[in-house]
């Protein structure tokens, strides 16, 4: 059988602590920025060491992007990108702010809105787009490396992804001290996420050698270190196993493809406005118990890095963090009822559904829904 490798990541990709010092000296000279940053940069010092770095640069600044992004939200980046006339663009925040900055860098060098693109009026995006750095202040979503972008429709609640090659940025700073600040709530949501991307990637249909390696060290780094980084925020050494073990899912995920929490949690977190992170993490032991009949030897393989011998091992590992990071286990406190059970198997049927190791009908997806609310 023949395997097609298709490498799609940043040009350049810069790793460590303080390595958000190196943005000024890898951005275009005489760039016009457009800076998209988090709300919690504004009080947490965040934008005023932006500023300071970038002050030989012209900057237009965005301060504050929702949670779970919808078009709207991106066609605003957009238009004050276009209207200011940048060549630029900087995130920095989390996967939300990341994947807004990302589909607006490409959109505002291309005819239209982001929702001709989300909706497929405009189905080719014709020429790649401004230049794009991406910094992460939060250890989950990996989007400063994917060629990916995750939206809602506010008309429709659907939500999806857009994804070109032209999506993903020029350059990724991935600095552990930026996530410091996170709350724990937070790095408790965003680590569970990127342990599902881990997961998810390693049992695939799409997974390869290749990808194995990356995200059986991405479960090692983050099983060892999410506990820590939710309780001793400071401890620089979770924090940057964190930020690497994001950064490898990425990697492997945009290769491999994902599975069913993906598949299911987009329509869920829907439906119930509920953070993405929080939505994997709930889903990730149900699925994994459906998806052990034929991926056990490979959770056997990843129980094997976390001091198991056994998919079931792995499995109540999995849960055991979920339950010490304060996450709940099911989605009773979220509202999930049976009237959204509809939309939900109905917007479920993603490409991350398909690469499920384990096939899943919607009865299943029914049952395991009900179980969970």
């Amino acid at each position: 059988m023949t395997m097609a490798y298709s490498m799609q990541f940043p040009p350049q990709v810069l790793f460590g602590a303080g390595a958000v010092e190196q943005l000024p000296g890898k951005l275009p000279a005489g760039a016009k920025i457009l800076l998209v940053i988090g709300a919690s940069a504004r009080h947490n010092g965040l934008q005023k060491k932006l500023e300071t770095l970038l002050a030989d640069f012209e900057l237009t600044i965005i301060c504050g992007v929702m949670p779970e992004p919808d078009l709207d939200e991106v066609d605003r980046i957009i238009d004050v990108g276009r209207q200011n006339k940048v060549n630029a663009v900087v995130a920095v925040g989390g996967g939300s702010v990341m994947d807004a900055a990302k589909a607006a860098s490409c959109i505002i060098a291309n005819p239209g809105s982001i929702r001709d693109y989300f909706n497929g009026s405009r189905s080719i995006i014709d020429r790649n787009g401004i230049f794009l750095a991406a910094l992460p202040t939060t250890s989950g979503t990996g989007a400063e490396i994917t060629p990916n972008a995750v939206f809602i429709d506010p008309e429709s609640s659907i939500k999806k992804s857009i994804r070109h090659q032209y999506i993903i940025p020029d350059l990724a700073i991935v600095d552990p001290v930026l996530t410091v600040s996170a709350p724990s709530s937070v790095t408790a949501a965003s680590g569970m996420d990127a342990l599902t991307q881990a997961v998810e990637a390693h049992i695939s249909r799409g997974a390869t050698a290749f990808t194995d390696a990356l995200s059986a060290q991405a479960v090692k780094l983050i099983m060892r270190s999410l506990e820590n980084a939710c309780k001793n925020p400071d401890d620089i050494q979770a924090r940057s196993d964190m930020a690497e073990g994001s950064m490898l899912t990425a990697l492997a995920f945009s290769q491999s493809g994902l599975g069913a929490v993906h598949g299911i949690g987009h329509p869920v977190g829907s439906c119930l406005h509920l953070a993405h992170g929080l939505t994997c993490a709930i889903l990730l032991t149900p699925v994994l118990e459906w998806n052990k009949s034929v991926a056990g030897d490979k959770l056997a393989g990843l129980a094997a890095l976390c001091g198991g011998t056994s998919a079931d091992d792995f499995i109540r590992s999995v849960s055991a963090l979920r339950e010490k990071t304060g996450i709940p286990a099911d989605f009773k406190e979220a509202g999930l009822k049976e009237e959204h059970f509809d939309f939900i198997v109905k917007n479920c049927r993603s490409g991350s559904m398909k690469a499920n190791p384990a096939d899943m009908s919607d009865q299943d997806v029914i049952a395991m829904l009900k179980r969970l609310s």
